[in-house]
C-alpha cells in the first residue's frame, strides 16, 4: 500500500512537471485521478492498521493479556480509525457516514474487559468491526485474518 501511495505521488508529480502553464479540463482530471489512487493507497494502509489493532486485541481477549496491552492496542485502533472520517472520499463515508458510525459503534469508547459474557459479545462486534473495514476497503479475507 505504501508503495501504491508512493507511486501515485511520484506520477502525478511527474504529471504536473510536464506540463507547461494551466492545466486544462482533461489535464486536471488526469491529475485527480492520480492524487485519487495515493488518497486511496495512503487510507487503505490506515485501514489496514485498524485491522491489524483489532486482530491484536482478539489475541489480547483470547490470551488474557495484560490489561495495559490491551488497552494499547484499543487506542492505537482508535486512533487510527477516528483519521477515516476525514476523506470525503473515504468508502467509509458513504451513505452518510453510516459504516463509519457502525463501525465507531462496534469498536465502543473503551476497551470492554468484564464479564465473559460482554467479552464474548466484544469479540463479535470486533469481527464485526474488522468486516467492515475489510468490505469497504476491498481487503482480502486471508490477509485480514493475518495482520
Amino acid at each position: 500500500l505504501t508503495n501504491d501511495a508512493f507511486d501515485a505521488f511520484h506520477k502525478g508529480r511527474a504529471y504536473i512537471s510536464s506540463i507547461e502553464g494551466e492545466l486544462n479540463d482533461e489535464q486536471k482530471a488526469e491529475l485527480y485521478a492520480h492524487r485519487d489512487k495515493a488518497l486511496q493507497a495512503w487510507e487503505k494502509a490506515i485501514a489496514a492498521t485498524a485491522v491489524h489493532y483489532i486482530n491484536d486485541m482478539l489475541g489480547d481477549l483470547e490470551s488474557d493479556a495484560d490489561f495495559d496491552v490491551y488497552a494499547k492496542h484499543y487506542s492505537e485502533l482508535k486512533g487510527f480509525s477516528l483519521s477515516l472520517q476525514f476523506n470525503r472520499r473515504s468508502p467509509l463515508m458513504e451513505n452518510d457516514g453510516a459504516d463509519f458510525a457502525r463501525f465507531h459503534t462496534l469498536i465502543g469508547t473503551s476497551p470492554v474487559k468484564a464479564t465473559a459474557e460482554e467479552e464474548a459479545q466484544y469479540v463479535m462486534d470486533l469481527n464485526a468491526a474488522r468486516d467492515i473495514l475489510a468490505t469497504a476497503y476491498g481487503f482480502d479475507a486471508l490477509d485480514v485474518a493475518d495482520w
